[in-house]
């Protein structure tokens, strides 16, 4: 079978239709940009950073931090390399679809279904290689305050919901990308369709037409920067909160409780 095939001078990967073509590519684009963004940030470094590896080495370094007050200084940075990479690759995934042409890899429900299933299972193994079976399944009954008589119901709800996470981080992921890139492109439309009758008004010498039409068209034109800003935005809080729910999931599956509690003393006192 031919790895590559085109129609109607498309290219597409592995004889795939073209969306599915168009998401691979989307991907693979995300991970160059994102191994870019680390090399800038560690070729030619100095001891008093600038540029862009002061701007990488602030991100990984807040990404960090924020990993040591959910999950605690000690157990954290074995789990640094995935919390910066999943933020990274997210976030930049995010801001392709507000480029021209481009589409964000997030908005694929079966990229969000991928990136939330593969946070669960490992957080699952993580947690079991950690504590133990015995102890990791012993978790969801709750600490050692959690009365015994509700420790079984306790434990089915916290089953339960722990088999709900992958749904619900996958289906927020994308219904706010989707949002963002349907509300850019509906924008795009307004701009084709009432940009043209606005500039015909205008050479027919029809004032009441061209008024209409150029209101409405300014008023779009100006909109736009505004909702692609307001897409930065929300492709970062996304990222973010991707990101920090991996983290209080990873912190619930494979710290004890009693680490759990310590750390979290310790952060309500330097509060």
């Amino acid at each position: 079978m031919e790895e590559a095939l085109t129609l109607n001078g498309k290219l597409l990967l592995f004889g795939l239709d073209s969306e599915a073509s168009m998401k691979i590519y989307m991907m693979l684009l995300d991970m160059l940009i994102v191994v870019f963004i680390v090399w800038l940030g560690s070729v030619g470094r100095k001891r008093k950073p600038g540029g862009p590896q002061n701007l990488v080495e602030w991100t990984v370094t807040y990404l960090c931090n924020y990993a040591d007050s959910i999950i605690g200084e000690k157990d954290a940075p074995r789990y640094y390399p995935l919390i910066v990479m999943l933020f990274l690759y997210i976030f930049v995934g995010n801001l392709l679809g507000l480029i021209p042409g481009l589409v964000s890899p997030t908005a694929s429900f079966s990229v969000t279904v991928t990136l939330a299933v593969m946070v669960w299972v490992y957080t699952w193994i993580d947690g079991i290689a950690h504590k133990g079976p015995a102890k990791y399944f012993a978790h969801y009954a709750g600490g050692p305050s959690v009365p015994m008589a509700i420790k079984p119901l306790l434990f089915f709800v916290e089953l339960l919901s722990d088999f709900s996470r992958p749904i619900s981080l996958s289906f927020r992921l994308f219904g706010n990308i989707v949002a963002k890139e349907i509300l850019l492109s509906v924008l795009v439309m307004l701009i084709l369709l009432f940009g043209p009758g606005f500039i015909d008004n205008l050479k027919h010498a029809n004032a009441i037409g061209a008024g209409i039409d150029g209101f409405i068209f300014i008023l779009v034109a100006v909109l736009r920067p505004l909702v692609v800003l307001l897409g930065v935005l929300v492709s970062l809080i996304q990222a973010g909160v991707f990101t920090i729910l991996t983290a209080i999931y990873i912190a619930g599956a494979s710290v004890s409780h009693e680490e759990h509690s310590t750390d979290d003393e310790k952060h309500h006192v330097n509060v």
